[in-house]
């Protein structure tokens, strides 16, 4: 997988056998900054599972690994709307 920043920078994380979709970012608590917050993909290898990497350096791997009971496409689209409050 391979990640970007704003100023085009690249950094990389290998994934193994696994197959990635589409990044969705999260922003942290009280700051949207693209530096403060998460980024969430779903990824298979047979199973499903979400994967959440800090926004910071997601070259790292994913901070969390969440198993999914039932197999997720990764053809699925998602995106983030904020809620009234």
């Amino acid at each position: 997988m391979r990640c970007y920043d704003t100023q085009g920078a690249a950094g990389s994380w290998h994934a193994g056998n696994l197959s990635v979709g589409e990044p969705v970012f999260a922003p942290g608590p009280g700051d949207p900054s693209e530096d403060h917050g998460y980024w969430t993909t779903y990824a298979t290898d047979g199973t499903s599972r979400l994967l959440v990497f800090a926004a910071r350096e997601p070259e790292a791997g994913p901070v969390a690994r969440v198993r999914i009971p039932v197999r997720v496409p990764l053809g699925l689209h998602g995106c983030r709307q904020p809620t009234e409050e």
